[in-house]
């Protein structure tokens, strides 16, 4: 039966009629029976990717997504040209001088999707003498990745002597990479490939020896090491150790200091790390740090050779660190027994998340209390001399600790985030081979407010130098001044205080702003102990510009407030996470920042898991949610052993083979949970190549949403011919596109996906249209570039409009003050360029943390415990009866306790807690929050 779905066109204030969305047949053919209960899968069929009906739903599914938004297609293109007006012209990444004398960056150029790898020779003068010797564009437009639909080089590893690049590239979004050798100096590429590795490989210390990890078809779980040697056939290398534990999966850096190469095997909560030379020639064997034990994680770094410092959570939550004697060459297990010197102490309080060595110094980053702390510790003097102790009276002499001389960094902010490096990838793997020997601490700083800046951190002088700033262009100037980035904290039924990141416009804040209530935006993801650090967008502003306050809810799940906030919100105690959620949408609704026709949430991959189980139990409180990749089909996917990942995540989720977790788990799963109810408009997004969350679950999901979804007028669905609610202005719009975990790679065609979902939030809140400000962006001259172009881009079109020497082309908005509309005009020339960040100061004369004594700090404050499973299964029963919408109250509470004013470990090794598939690094998690 077809139907007509009516909506309210909020951009031009008139009903508009939708096509008929997409009906997917429901077929009940796979039934499982567990624990006394038959489950049953109608859209269990939607897995097959090569089944022509399912191919044909997904292009219906699409297709109805860009009918449903066609009305907002200026908006999109506005959006877009708001973009890119703000990106940087030829923006440049930070230098980094290699021992050959030649200063490596990369760059992008405007009219280019992607970026170029360029050096230039380091001079007392500067650079000079430019070359660009990697440029992925030409990669990209080559033979071989032309016909391609995705496109990513995935990572760049240089030889110690700088002469030959190693690059990985993945084609279809799977993070299986094909890798290619390049001769630096004369610009030819070896014969030498590798096929379908895992991300990451290394050299050895001479430079012809490569280590790389291949992949289990089936799973593409990281389990075989090899070894290759230059210029010999890829059949040869040498097979060095298989995995065959399906519950690890493999990783790999070097060492700091350059002596080891670490081989790391992770489980949820078990890892173990090996250890070869990377100057082992004929003669390689693996070494063990520690051999592996249940529940126990743990990292390894070098000092010289001659120490490892270890971080683990052995007998701890929060992790400790400490130092013990390397092993000789011919030793393959080293002796902890009795040799292991505490360097820093587990602390209740006081996450230990990261550490660095350097010749003379220790780093360590440390969370407490959702903030960020990097301690630094001074392993030798700058004059070594000065170690000589004159011997007292009794002739004993007494060895100095090497532990008790530290200071803190000081930051300006009370909210804001920390990267141990650069946020380039490439950038951070050169600095890895120059930074051992200096007394520099390089590190990105990030807040909501502050753009994000490349920080050499003088160890010995305690000064700061900001080496790299990204910008923004664009008009009017951006200010930051203009936006108030501040901490509040939601309380929990349980009392447990949770903490909110928030970030808005000053002047169009509450009331007085022409705004009936505030639109706004809350992000979350509270999964694998992944922290939701906030970060700098310079995207977003076209949000806040809007009058959007944007949140972000540091959740149970993840380890914001450490590692007893990570366990308070997996297996059993999960519902906590979604718990934690709808106290901080309460929270944002109750103390006046905005109402639930003005409220959105957004999540992503295991995020998307809260989305879907926060919409099922109070679909009340949000008039729109917008999920990426989501994993919703928790129990169906944890009872099928032979889906990628499913026992490697039964550690982080449960096995359902336990009666108590599937009990639990049956609760608040998204896609068994899904039932005849007003839903929130939504958004769903998912990649046919991802291998983290298969395509088919944002596909199932969608289709039995449809099936509860309420037709016009008359309250009816599928499922139900009588439901007491009426969906009509509601949409749900599915797309599904040839793309991987992350999304396009391209930056502009990431920017077209952005414009289509910002979208989707300003017309289904009726946000304002266009920005309120007094000025037009600043926007420059564009040269057509060889871009690659998806068919009917906004790029394209661009492009297009001025190759053909049709002048400008652009977007205009007109408004009479009352009902905005929009009229596509020629407008300026726009800038096209790659999406950063801008300027600012890093204080580091101010004082949110100053110690310069070995005694310690009062850092941290108790952590709440949670709910156990009995009550959480009995407040879960309330929830999902609750339907009544808390009052909107549009003051602020003077009792809100706020401050004004932000898995896979950097260098590749892998910290507690060990991050799973649907999880993301440090890096991806800023990645992520530049949404």
């Amino acid at each position: 039966m077809s139907y007509v779905i009516r909506t309210r066109d909020k951009l031009h204030g008139r009903n508009i009629e939708l096509p008929s969305p997409p009906i997917c047949e429901a077929k009940p053919d796979v039934k499982i029976n567990i624990h006394g209960d038959e489950v049953v899968d109608n859209y269990s069929w939607l897995k097959d990717r090569e089944n022509p009906d399912v191919l044909k739903y997904i292009e219906d599914e699409n297709n109805y997504a860009i009918a449903a938004l066609s009305h907002t297609e200026p908006l999109q293109k506005l959006l877009y040209n708001e973009f890119v007006s703000r990106l940087e012209a030829d923006e440049e990444s930070a230098r980094v001088i290699l021992p050959d004398g030649w200063a490596y960056y990369s760059k992008s150029q405007v009219g280019l999707e992607y970026r170029m790898h360029c050096r230039a020779l380091a001079t007392p003068l500067g650079y000079e003498d430019e070359q660009v010797y990697l440029d992925e564009n030409e990669i990209a437009l080559s033979p071989e990745f032309q016909d391609s639909t995705y496109f990513r080089v995935g990572f760049l590893r240089h030889s110690p002597d700088c002469r030959i690049l190693a690059y990985g590239v993945d084609s279809l979004g799977n993070e299986q990479f094909t890798t290619f050798f390049k001769d630096v100096i004369t610009g030819e590429l070896l014969p030498d490939k590798l096929l379908n590795i895992y991300e990451n490989l290394e050299f050895s210390s001479c430079g012809r020896y490569i280590y790389y990890l291949t992949l289990v078809p089936e799973t593409e779980r990281a389990y075989r090491l090899y070894r290759h040697v230059l210029g010999t056939p890829v059949e040869d290398d040498q097979f060095l150790y298989e995995e065959v534990d399906e519950m690890f999966c493999l990783t790999m850096t070097k060492s700091g200091d350059g002596k080891f190469i670490m081989i790391n095997a992770s489980a949820q909560v078990t890892s173990e790390t090996m250890f070869l030379h990377a100057d082992a020639e004929d003669d390689v064997k693996l070494g063990v740090v520690m051999p592996r034990k249940e529940g126990v994680t743990y990292s390894t770094e070098s000092h010289n050779g001659e120490h490892f410092f270890v971080l683990t959570n052995e007998d701890s939550k929060n992790n400790w660190l400490f130092r013990t004697p390397a092993p000789k060459r011919h030793e393959l297990v080293a002796n902890m027994v009795l040799s292991r010197e505490t360097v820093i102490p587990h602390r209740d309080f006081v996450l230990i998340e990261d550490f660095q060595v350097r010749r003379r110094h220790l780093v360590v980053f440390e969370r407490s209390n959702c903030h960020q702390n990097v301690r630094v510790i001074e392993l030798l003097p700058v004059d070594e001399s000065s170690y000589t102790v004159a011997a007292p009276p009794c002739s004993v002499f007494l060895e100095p600790n090497p532990f008790d001389r530290y200071h803190y960094i000081s930051f300006s902010e009370n909210v804001y985030s920390l990267l141990a490096n650069s946020i380039n990838e490439e950038v951070s793997n050169l600095s890895k081979m120059t930074l051992f020997d200096t007394n520099v601490l390089r590190f990105t700083y990030s807040s909501l407010i502050q753009p994000r800046q490349v920080i050499d951190y003088n160890m010995d002088s305690r000064e700061s130098t900001t080496v790299h700033t990204e910008k923004i262009a664009g008009s009017p100037v951006y200010d930051s001044s203009n936006y108030e980035q501040l901490r509040i904290f939601s309380t929990g039924i349980d009392g447990t205080a949770v903490p909110m990141s928030i970030v808005y416009r000053k002047d169009l804040f509450g009331s007085g702003n022409g705004l009936d209530a505030n639109p706004c935006l809350l992000y979350t993801y509270g999964a694998y102990g992944s922290c939701t650090d906030p970060v700098f967008s310079t995207q977003r502003l076209s949000l806040l510009d809007r009058g959007f306050i944007y949140a972000i809810a540091h959740v149970r799940g993840g380890s914001d407030m450490g590692m007893g906030w990570y366990e308070e919100g997996k297996l059993g105690k999960k519902p906590n996470t979604f718990l934690d959620v709808i106290s901080c949408a309460e929270c944002l609704i109750k103390e006046g920042y905005t109402s639930p026709e003005k409220l959105a949430i957004y999540g992503r991959s295991a995020g998307g898991l809260m989305i879907g189980a926060v919409v099922n139990m109070r679909p009340d409180l949000f008039k729109t949610a917008l999920t990426e990749v989501p994993f919703v089909d928790a129990v169906n996917t944890m009872l099928d052993s032979s889906i990628p990942w499913t026992a490697f995540e039964w550690e982080e989720w449960g096995n359902p083979a336990d009666p108590e977790i599937y009990h639990i788990m049956k609760q608040y799963c998204p896609y068994t949970n899904v039932r005849p109810q007003r839903y929130p408009n939504m958004l769903v997004l998912g990649g046919m190549n991802d291998p983290r969350v298969a395509f088919f679950e944002p596909l199932k999901w969608v289709a039995k949403l449809r099936s509860c979804w309420p037709k016009t007028g008359t309250g009816e669905s599928e499922e139900s011919a009588a439901v007491d609610v009426t969906s009509d202005d509601r949409m749900l719009l599915l797309r599904i596109e040839e793309v991987g975990h992350g999304g396009n790679s391209g930056q502009y065609a990431y920017l077209e996906d952005l414009a289509f979902e910002y979208a989707f939030l300003i017309s289904t809140l009726q946000a304002p249209v266009f920005r309120i400000d007094k000025e037009e962006d600043r926007v420059q001259p564009m040269t057509p570039g060889n871009i690659r172009r998806k068919k009917g881009s906004f790029t394209n079109e661009l492009l297009s409009d001025l190759e053909k020497g049709g002048g400008d082309a652009g977007l205009g908005i007109e408004s009479d003050h009352r009902q905005p509309f929009l009229t596509v005009q020629k407008a300026h020339p726009i800038s096209v360029m790659s999406p950063r960040g801008a300027g600012g100061i890093l204080s580091a004369n101010s004082s949110t943390l100053g110690i310069d004594s070995a005694g310690g700090s009062s850092l941290g404050s108790n952590t709440p415990s949670g709910l156990n499973p009995n009550k959480l299964r009995s407040r879960f029963d309330e929830l999902k009866g609750e339907s009544s919408t808390s009052s909107h109250n549009r003051r602020r509470s003077t009792t809100l306790l706020e401050f004004s004013e932000k898995g896979t470990r950097q260098n590749g090794k892998p910290a507690p807690p060990v991050s799973g598939p649907r999880s993301h690094s440090k890096l991806t998690e800023w990645i992520a929050n530049f949404f």
